[in-house]
């Protein structure tokens, strides 16, 4: 295990009992438009990955409306306290697995859907797990990429700073929504669908296609 991936690991180990309560009292306007947006995308035959589920709160909304869900996060207390949520719900079409978005050890164009929701702002190389992304996409695949965009304007950028130091969260990457759409572009998908939701801090809700698996 390298420095990078200990350091995430030990950071959101510390932040796991905590999350759920964050998202709720922070951002859970966000994450209701979101789900609501997910939602109008799914398909009940779509076997669905999800890269950094925290404790799972978009697998528990979603999991009714597809085929299949393997929900992934680096921190092994999150997922367990993911997977206890799932033992006490007993539904059985979630899979949640410890696994580094860099190098994920999932098969080749396995999923018809993958959603990584406010991950890519965290990451210092997001074209990592965005290479990981292409790879595990069926051809005519779909990637939701849920973001906050804290570049956005001058209040974003200074919320985004007090969040950071109340929480401990380092918002690495600051884009704009249109930096943001440009470095999807750059590493290769075809965005179909842009939703800003207005919140606290502005978020860009992206619907893709991966841009080689529609030349295979």
């Amino acid at each position: 295990m390298d420095n990078r991936q200990k350091k995430e690991r030990r950071f959101w180990d510390r932040f796991a009992n905590y999350y759920d309560s964050f998202i709720n009292k922070v951002f859970r306007e966000s994450y209701a438009s979101i789900l609501e947006n997910i939602e109008t995308d799914l398909n009940i035959n779509h076997d669905v990955l999800e890269i950094g589920t925290g404790t799972g709160i978009i697998p528990f909304s979603i999991c009714s409306k597809v085929s299949s869900i393997v929900a992934t996060d680096i921190s092994p207390k999150m997922v367990h306290i993911a997977d206890q949520k799932l033992i006490k719900t007993q539904i059985q079409n979630i899979d949640f697995q410890i696994q580094d978005s860099y190098n994920m050890t999932l098969p080749d164009k396995s999923f018809d859907m993958v959603i990584a929701s406010n991950l890519f702002h965290l990451l210092y190389e997001p074209e990592k797990p965005l290479n990981e992304v292409k790879r595990v996409l069926r051809k005519d695949g779909i990637f939701i990429a849920p973001t906050l965009c804290a570049g956005e304007n001058t209040k974003s950028k200074i919320i985004s700073s007090i969040i950071g130091t109340l929480s401990g969260f380092k918002v690495v990457n600051k884009w704009s929504i249109n930096e943001f759409k440009n470095m999807l572009i750059n590493n290769g998908f075809i965005i179909t669908k842009t939703v800003i939701i207005y919140d606290k801090i502005p978020l860009a809700y992206i619907v893709m296609k991966n841009n080689i698996a529609t030349k295979t």
